[in-house]
């Protein structure tokens, strides 16, 4: 009886370590508990997105020339440099 007992147990370990390596259970996970609207992404949408992405990075450029944060600065430019170009064309306009 106890023989028996463990071949089963045994036998249904292994069976959830081969499922645990044929299916990805994170994806899984996440497909069911996170369920999300099919959301459209339209190009407005996009454009909006994009705009207030632009619109923080000036107000956190200006912040840190505001507060004499150089460093800070010179590494948002690293990070944007088309941005920081467009920045200093509208100072000089």
């Amino acid at each position: 009886m106890l023989d028996t007992n463990v071949k089963i147990l045994l036998g249904v370990l292994g069976l959830l370590i081969l499922l645990s390596n044929l299916v990805d259970f994170q994806w899984l996970a996440s497909k069911l508990l996170f369920k999300s609207g099919n959301t459209v992404v339209t190009p407005e949408n996009k454009e909006k997105n994009f705009l207030e992405i632009v619109t923080l990075w000036c107000q956190l450029k200006h912040k840190c020339e505001q507060y004499k944060l150089s460093v800070a600065s010179d590494k948002l430019d690293e990070v944007f440099p088309l941005l920081s170009g467009a920045l200093e064309d509208e100072k000089t306009a």
